[in-house]
Protein backbone atom coordinates (compact mmCIF):
# COMPACT_ATOMS: atom_id res chain seq x y z
CA UNK A 1 0.00 0.00 0.00
CA UNK A 2 2.79 2.13 0.86
CA UNK A 3 4.26 2.11 -2.72
CA UNK A 4 0.89 2.75 -4.27
CA UNK A 5 0.49 5.49 -2.45
CA UNK A 6 3.47 7.02 -2.80
CA UNK A 7 3.70 6.82 -6.48
CA UNK A 8 -0.38 8.24 -6.72
CA UNK A 9 1.48 11.10 -4.61
CA UNK A 10 4.03 11.54 -7.44
CA UNK A 11 1.55 11.52 -10.21
CA UNK A 12 -0.62 14.75 -8.47
CA UNK A 13 2.65 16.36 -7.50
CA UNK A 14 3.66 16.29 -11.48
CA UNK A 15 0.24 17.23 -12.64
CA UNK A 16 -0.59 20.00 -10.24
CA UNK A 17 3.24 21.46 -10.10
CA UNK A 18 3.28 22.18 -14.35
CA UNK A 19 -0.43 24.53 -13.41
CA UNK A 20 1.60 26.97 -11.94
CA UNK A 21 5.40 26.90 -12.82
CA UNK A 22 5.36 27.60 -16.05
CA UNK A 23 3.97 31.39 -15.48
CA UNK A 24 7.31 32.26 -13.60
CA UNK A 25 9.52 30.83 -16.84
CA UNK A 26 7.46 33.09 -18.99
CA UNK A 27 10.46 35.26 -20.07
CA UNK A 28 12.66 32.89 -20.63
CA UNK A 29 10.14 30.54 -22.92
CA UNK A 30 9.94 34.45 -25.27
CA UNK A 31 13.00 34.54 -25.27
CA UNK A 32 13.89 31.35 -26.36
CA UNK A 33 10.67 30.81 -29.03
CA UNK A 34 9.31 34.09 -29.25
CA UNK A 35 6.08 34.69 -29.72
CA UNK A 36 5.23 36.82 -26.87
CA UNK A 37 1.91 37.35 -27.96
CA UNK A 38 0.85 34.12 -27.09
CA UNK A 39 2.79 33.14 -24.20
CA UNK A 40 -0.53 33.23 -21.72
CA UNK A 41 -1.68 30.56 -24.08
CA UNK A 42 1.49 28.00 -22.68
CA UNK A 43 -0.74 29.09 -19.26
CA UNK A 44 -4.33 28.40 -20.60
CA UNK A 45 -3.91 25.81 -22.60
CA UNK A 46 -2.82 23.31 -20.13
CA UNK A 47 -5.42 24.88 -17.63
CA UNK A 48 -8.39 24.25 -19.70
CA UNK A 49 -7.51 21.12 -20.98
CA UNK A 50 -7.26 19.78 -17.49
CA UNK A 51 -10.28 21.31 -15.97
CA UNK A 52 -12.52 20.80 -18.87
CA UNK A 53 -11.67 17.24 -19.16
CA UNK A 54 -11.82 16.34 -15.61
CA UNK A 55 -15.25 15.08 -15.26
CA UNK A 56 -14.76 12.89 -18.29
CA UNK A 57 -12.24 11.04 -17.17
CA UNK A 58 -14.05 10.65 -13.99
CA UNK A 59 -17.14 9.07 -15.49
CA UNK A 60 -14.86 7.19 -17.91
CA UNK A 61 -13.42 5.40 -14.78
CA UNK A 62 -16.81 4.68 -13.37
CA UNK A 63 -17.49 3.29 -16.89
CA UNK A 64 -13.69 1.18 -17.52
CA UNK A 65 -12.37 1.05 -14.28
CA UNK A 66 -10.43 3.55 -12.38
CA UNK A 67 -6.76 1.86 -12.66
CA UNK A 68 -7.31 1.47 -16.49
CA UNK A 69 -8.09 5.14 -17.08
CA UNK A 70 -5.40 6.71 -15.02
CA UNK A 71 -2.82 4.41 -16.63
CA UNK A 72 -4.40 5.67 -19.61
CA UNK A 73 -3.92 9.59 -18.90
CA UNK A 74 -0.31 8.60 -17.52
CA UNK A 75 0.41 7.81 -20.83
CA UNK A 76 -1.00 10.68 -22.37
CA UNK A 77 0.80 12.95 -19.71
CA UNK A 78 4.05 11.90 -20.50
CA UNK A 79 3.75 12.12 -24.06
CA UNK A 80 2.87 15.53 -23.70
CA UNK A 81 5.24 16.28 -21.42
CA UNK A 82 8.14 14.65 -23.81
CA UNK A 83 6.61 17.27 -26.70
CA UNK A 84 6.70 20.15 -24.57
CA UNK A 85 10.49 19.46 -23.69
CA UNK A 86 10.54 19.03 -27.69
CA UNK A 87 9.20 22.51 -28.82
CA UNK A 88 11.07 24.74 -31.24
CA UNK A 89 8.35 27.37 -31.28
CA UNK A 90 5.25 28.68 -29.28
CA UNK A 91 2.69 27.17 -31.39
CA UNK A 92 4.20 23.69 -30.67
CA UNK A 93 4.47 24.14 -26.82
CA UNK A 94 0.94 25.79 -26.90
CA UNK A 95 -0.44 22.39 -28.58
CA UNK A 96 1.98 20.29 -26.67
CA UNK A 97 0.40 22.05 -23.01
CA UNK A 98 -2.74 20.94 -24.67
CA UNK A 99 -2.25 17.46 -24.83
CA UNK A 100 -0.38 17.58 -21.88
CA UNK A 101 -3.18 19.15 -19.42
CA UNK A 102 -5.89 16.41 -21.00
CA UNK A 103 -3.47 13.74 -19.50
CA UNK A 104 -3.18 15.48 -16.13
CA UNK A 105 -7.17 16.67 -16.14
CA UNK A 106 -6.72 12.35 -15.37
CA UNK A 107 -4.52 12.17 -13.12
CA UNK A 108 -5.99 14.41 -11.05
CA UNK A 109 -9.49 12.62 -11.09
CA UNK A 110 -7.64 9.27 -11.31
CA UNK A 111 -5.43 9.45 -8.24
CA UNK A 112 -8.86 10.60 -5.87
CA UNK A 113 -10.57 8.03 -6.99
CA UNK A 114 -7.97 5.31 -6.58
CA UNK A 115 -7.45 6.13 -3.17
CA UNK A 116 -11.21 6.44 -2.95
CA UNK A 117 -11.69 2.89 -4.36
CA UNK A 118 -8.81 1.53 -1.59
CA UNK A 119 -9.59 3.55 1.48
CA UNK A 120 -13.15 4.00 3.42
CA UNK A 121 -14.29 7.21 3.73
CA UNK A 122 -13.39 7.19 7.41
CA UNK A 123 -9.65 6.58 6.99
CA UNK A 124 -9.58 8.25 3.47
CA UNK A 125 -9.66 11.61 5.45
CA UNK A 126 -6.35 10.94 6.75
CA UNK A 127 -5.29 9.58 3.89
CA UNK A 128 -6.31 12.90 2.11
CA UNK A 129 -4.16 14.44 4.38
CA UNK A 130 -1.50 13.44 2.31
CA UNK A 131 -2.70 14.15 -0.78
CA UNK A 132 -3.74 17.58 0.15
CA UNK A 133 -0.23 18.25 1.92
CA UNK A 134 1.47 17.15 -1.94
CA UNK A 135 -0.95 19.43 -3.74
CA UNK A 136 -0.45 22.24 -1.75
CA UNK A 137 3.56 21.90 -2.27
CA UNK A 138 2.83 21.29 -5.62
CA UNK A 139 0.44 24.65 -6.00
CA UNK A 140 2.82 26.55 -3.71
CA UNK A 141 5.70 25.24 -4.73
CA UNK A 142 5.37 25.50 -8.96
CA UNK A 143 6.70 28.55 -9.28
CA UNK A 144 10.14 28.15 -7.18
CA UNK A 145 10.65 24.48 -9.03
CA UNK A 146 10.09 26.15 -12.17
CA UNK A 147 12.71 29.46 -11.22
CA UNK A 148 15.16 26.94 -9.99
CA UNK A 149 15.04 24.55 -13.25
CA UNK A 150 15.24 27.25 -15.58
CA UNK A 151 17.85 28.94 -13.59
CA UNK A 152 19.73 26.06 -13.45
CA UNK A 153 19.63 24.10 -16.08
CA UNK A 154 17.20 24.77 -18.86
CA UNK A 155 13.17 25.29 -18.44
CA UNK A 156 12.92 22.19 -20.80
CA UNK A 157 13.76 20.45 -17.51
CA UNK A 158 10.73 21.73 -15.90
CA UNK A 159 8.68 19.18 -18.32
CA UNK A 160 11.94 16.61 -18.95
CA UNK A 161 11.75 15.63 -15.18
CA UNK A 162 8.00 14.34 -15.42
CA UNK A 163 9.48 11.20 -18.18
CA UNK A 164 10.98 9.27 -15.42
CA UNK A 165 8.97 10.21 -12.63
CA UNK A 166 5.78 9.62 -14.15
CA UNK A 167 7.50 5.90 -15.92
CA UNK A 168 8.32 4.35 -12.38
CA UNK A 169 4.89 5.41 -10.82
CA UNK A 170 3.66 3.46 -14.25
CA UNK A 171 5.18 0.53 -13.56
CA UNK A 172 4.48 0.39 -9.89
CA UNK A 173 0.69 1.42 -10.38
CA UNK A 174 0.51 -1.37 -12.87
CA UNK A 175 2.00 -4.16 -10.84
CA UNK A 176 0.71 -3.31 -7.62
CA UNK A 177 -3.20 -1.95 -7.84
CA UNK A 178 -6.07 -4.49 -7.73
CA UNK A 179 -9.31 -3.30 -7.72
CA UNK A 180 -12.74 -4.62 -7.86
CA UNK A 181 -14.37 -4.23 -11.12
CA UNK A 182 -16.02 -1.10 -11.77
CA UNK A 183 -20.11 -1.23 -10.68
CA UNK A 184 -21.37 -0.34 -13.99
CA UNK A 185 -19.29 -3.08 -16.06
CA UNK A 186 -22.43 -5.44 -16.98
CA UNK A 187 -24.04 -2.19 -18.71
CA UNK A 188 -23.86 -1.85 -22.33
CA UNK A 189 -21.72 1.39 -22.43
CA UNK A 190 -23.04 4.28 -25.38
CA UNK A 191 -21.47 7.51 -25.83
CA UNK A 192 -24.50 9.19 -23.85
CA UNK A 193 -22.85 7.57 -20.52
CA UNK A 194 -19.28 9.27 -20.85
CA UNK A 195 -21.24 12.35 -21.48
CA UNK A 196 -23.00 12.38 -18.67
CA UNK A 197 -20.34 13.68 -16.33
CA UNK A 198 -22.76 15.49 -13.68
CA UNK A 199 -26.10 13.94 -13.36
CA UNK A 200 -28.87 16.72 -12.49
CA UNK A 201 -29.84 13.63 -9.52
CA UNK A 202 -26.75 14.21 -7.73
CA UNK A 203 -27.41 18.12 -7.17
CA UNK A 204 -30.46 17.19 -5.70
CA UNK A 205 -28.27 15.97 -2.85
CA UNK A 206 -28.25 18.43 0.10
CA UNK A 207 -24.42 18.40 0.34
CA UNK A 208 -23.20 17.33 -3.41
CA UNK A 209 -24.74 20.64 -4.19
CA UNK A 210 -23.41 22.61 -1.53
CA UNK A 211 -19.89 20.97 -2.30
CA UNK A 212 -20.54 22.26 -6.39
CA UNK A 213 -20.69 25.79 -5.07
CA UNK A 214 -18.00 25.60 -2.19
CA UNK A 215 -15.34 24.48 -4.84
CA UNK A 216 -15.34 27.11 -7.30
CA UNK A 217 -15.22 29.50 -4.09
CA UNK A 218 -12.05 27.90 -2.93
CA UNK A 219 -10.59 27.30 -6.38
CA UNK A 220 -10.99 31.16 -6.82
CA UNK A 221 -8.91 32.14 -4.00
CA UNK A 222 -6.37 29.54 -3.85
CA UNK A 223 -5.05 29.77 -7.30
CA UNK A 224 -5.51 33.80 -7.44
CA UNK A 225 -3.23 33.96 -4.43
CA UNK A 226 -0.09 32.04 -5.99
CA UNK A 227 -0.79 33.69 -9.45
CA UNK A 228 -0.75 37.29 -8.40
CA UNK A 229 1.38 37.78 -4.72
CA UNK A 230 4.46 36.28 -7.06
CA UNK A 231 3.66 38.68 -10.08
CA UNK A 232 3.16 41.18 -7.69
CA UNK A 233 6.95 40.63 -5.54
CA UNK A 234 8.35 40.41 -9.46
CA UNK A 235 6.71 43.57 -10.43
CA UNK A 236 8.99 45.43 -7.47
CA UNK A 237 12.21 43.69 -8.42
CA UNK A 238 12.49 40.53 -7.39
CA UNK A 239 13.48 37.32 -9.59
CA UNK A 240 11.84 34.28 -10.83
CA UNK A 241 12.94 31.91 -7.63
CA UNK A 242 12.26 34.55 -5.38
CA UNK A 243 8.90 35.24 -6.05
CA UNK A 244 8.30 31.26 -5.63
CA UNK A 245 10.27 32.17 -1.64
CA UNK A 246 7.35 34.98 -1.33
CA UNK A 247 4.84 32.22 -0.72
CA UNK A 248 6.64 29.97 1.76
CA UNK A 249 4.63 30.73 4.29
CA UNK A 250 1.78 30.02 3.04
CA UNK A 251 3.38 26.58 1.65
CA UNK A 252 4.05 25.72 4.86
CA UNK A 253 0.23 26.54 6.69
CA UNK A 254 -0.73 24.72 4.39
CA UNK A 255 0.72 21.46 4.44
CA UNK A 256 0.94 21.59 8.28
CA UNK A 257 -2.96 21.97 8.15
CA UNK A 258 -3.86 19.42 5.57
CA UNK A 259 -1.86 16.72 7.11
CA UNK A 260 -3.37 17.79 10.79
CA UNK A 261 -6.76 18.34 9.51
CA UNK A 262 -7.03 14.94 8.17
CA UNK A 263 -5.92 13.04 10.90
CA UNK A 264 -8.49 14.74 12.96
CA UNK A 265 -11.58 13.97 10.57
CA UNK A 266 -9.75 10.71 10.56
CA UNK A 267 -9.97 10.23 14.14
CA UNK A 268 -13.38 11.92 15.00
CA UNK A 269 -15.46 11.22 12.07
CA UNK A 270 -16.25 14.80 11.87
CA UNK A 271 -16.08 16.69 9.28
CA UNK A 272 -18.01 19.89 9.12
CA UNK A 273 -15.93 21.97 12.29
CA UNK A 274 -12.98 22.07 9.74
CA UNK A 275 -14.66 22.82 6.96
CA UNK A 276 -16.47 25.73 8.62
CA UNK A 277 -13.00 26.79 10.05
CA UNK A 278 -11.04 26.42 7.43
CA UNK A 279 -13.16 28.71 4.61
CA UNK A 280 -13.15 31.77 8.14
CA UNK A 281 -9.18 30.96 8.20
CA UNK A 282 -9.30 31.58 4.01
CA UNK A 283 -11.17 34.84 4.74
CA UNK A 284 -9.45 36.07 7.22
CA UNK A 285 -6.25 35.82 5.45
CA UNK A 286 -7.62 36.86 2.16
CA UNK A 287 -8.90 40.22 4.40
CA UNK A 288 -5.76 40.30 5.76
CA UNK A 289 -4.00 40.70 2.39
CA UNK A 290 -6.12 43.71 1.33
CA UNK A 291 -5.79 45.09 4.35
CA UNK A 292 -2.04 44.87 4.84
CA UNK A 293 -0.54 43.47 2.03
CA UNK A 294 1.37 40.00 1.67
CA UNK A 295 3.14 39.37 4.88
CA UNK A 296 4.27 35.83 6.32
CA UNK A 297 1.69 36.06 9.15
CA UNK A 298 -1.66 37.12 6.65
CA UNK A 299 0.06 34.10 4.06
CA UNK A 300 0.66 31.75 6.99
CA UNK A 301 -3.13 32.43 7.54
CA UNK A 302 -4.53 31.58 4.18
CA UNK A 303 -1.97 28.68 3.68
CA UNK A 304 -4.02 27.16 6.72
CA UNK A 305 -7.27 27.70 5.46
CA UNK A 306 -6.17 26.43 2.10
CA UNK A 307 -4.61 23.24 3.65
CA UNK A 308 -8.04 22.51 5.68
CA UNK A 309 -9.82 23.03 2.59
CA UNK A 310 -7.90 21.35 -0.21
CA UNK A 311 -9.66 18.15 -0.53
CA UNK A 312 -12.21 18.55 2.17
CA UNK A 313 -14.93 19.72 -0.77
CA UNK A 314 -14.41 16.26 -2.62
CA UNK A 315 -14.46 13.77 0.54
CA UNK A 316 -18.18 15.93 1.47
CA UNK A 317 -18.86 15.45 -2.18
CA UNK A 318 -18.29 11.43 -2.60
CA UNK A 319 -19.56 10.46 0.94
CA UNK A 320 -23.02 12.05 -0.07
CA UNK A 321 -23.18 10.30 -3.89
CA UNK A 322 -23.60 6.16 -4.02
CA UNK A 323 -20.64 4.23 -4.50
CA UNK A 324 -21.36 4.05 -8.16
CA UNK A 325 -21.10 7.32 -7.99
CA UNK A 326 -17.85 8.57 -6.53
CA UNK A 327 -15.86 8.91 -9.86
CA UNK A 328 -18.92 11.36 -11.12
CA UNK A 329 -18.05 12.77 -7.61
CA UNK A 330 -14.15 13.10 -7.69
CA UNK A 331 -13.93 14.49 -11.01
CA UNK A 332 -16.54 17.27 -10.23
CA UNK A 333 -15.02 18.41 -7.34
CA UNK A 334 -11.75 19.50 -8.94
CA UNK A 335 -13.08 20.58 -12.06
CA UNK A 336 -15.10 22.80 -10.26
CA UNK A 337 -12.39 24.04 -8.23
CA UNK A 338 -10.57 24.75 -11.40
CA UNK A 339 -12.95 26.54 -13.08
CA UNK A 340 -13.64 28.54 -10.33
CA UNK A 341 -9.58 29.33 -10.26
CA UNK A 342 -9.99 30.53 -14.08
CA UNK A 343 -12.51 32.81 -13.48
CA UNK A 344 -11.04 33.89 -10.24
CA UNK A 345 -7.38 34.62 -11.89
CA UNK A 346 -9.71 36.46 -14.72
CA UNK A 347 -11.29 38.84 -11.83
CA UNK A 348 -8.05 39.09 -10.01
CA UNK A 349 -6.04 40.02 -13.14
CA UNK A 350 -8.19 42.49 -14.08
CA UNK A 351 -8.52 44.19 -10.53
CA UNK A 352 -4.54 43.96 -10.17
CA UNK A 353 -4.00 45.90 -13.35
CA UNK A 354 -6.03 48.46 -12.95
CA UNK A 355 -5.77 49.17 -8.77
CA UNK A 356 -3.71 47.14 -7.12
CA UNK A 357 -2.98 43.98 -5.04
CA UNK A 358 -5.27 45.10 -2.30
CA UNK A 359 -8.14 46.20 -4.54
CA UNK A 360 -7.25 42.45 -6.05
CA UNK A 361 -8.22 40.60 -2.60
CA UNK A 362 -10.43 42.78 -1.56
CA UNK A 363 -13.03 41.54 -3.89
CA UNK A 364 -11.45 37.60 -3.38
CA UNK A 365 -12.45 38.44 0.26
CA UNK A 366 -16.11 38.36 -0.74
CA UNK A 367 -15.62 35.53 -2.76
CA UNK A 368 -14.19 33.48 0.74
CA UNK A 369 -17.18 35.15 2.96
CA UNK A 370 -19.77 33.81 0.42
CA UNK A 371 -17.82 30.34 1.45
CA UNK A 372 -18.08 30.35 4.89
CA UNK A 373 -22.17 30.74 4.56
CA UNK A 374 -21.97 27.90 1.96
CA UNK A 375 -20.15 25.72 4.19
CA UNK A 376 -22.31 26.26 7.39
CA UNK A 377 -25.09 24.91 5.49
CA UNK A 378 -23.31 21.38 5.14
CA UNK A 379 -25.04 19.03 7.24
CA UNK A 380 -22.70 16.57 8.74
CA UNK A 381 -23.49 13.33 7.50
CA UNK A 382 -21.56 10.35 8.78
CA UNK A 383 -18.56 9.18 6.98
CA UNK A 384 -18.90 5.42 5.64
CA UNK A 385 -16.30 3.01 6.88
CA UNK A 386 -16.40 0.64 4.17
CA UNK A 387 -15.41 1.22 0.42
CA UNK A 388 -18.59 -0.42 -0.83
Amino acid sequence: MRTVFASLLILLLLATIDTTLTGVIAPTLVAELGGRDQVELVVVAYALASTLTLPLWGRAGDLRGHKRVLLAALVLFEIGSAACAAAQDMPQLVAARAVQGVGAGGLMVGVITVVAALVPPRERARYQGYVTSVTAVAMVGGPLAGGLLTDALSWRWAYLVNLPLGGVAFVALALLVRLPPPAREGRARRPADYLAVLPPRLLAVRNFALAAILAPLQGAVMLSSVTYLPLHLQAGGGSAAASGVLLLPLLAGSVAASFLSGRVISATGRYKPVLVAGTSLVAVGAAGTALTGAGGAVLAVLGVGSGMLMQLVTLVAQNSVPVADVGVASGAGPFLRQLGGVAGVTMTGALYEAGSVQVAFTALTAVAVAAVVVAALVVENPLRVTTG
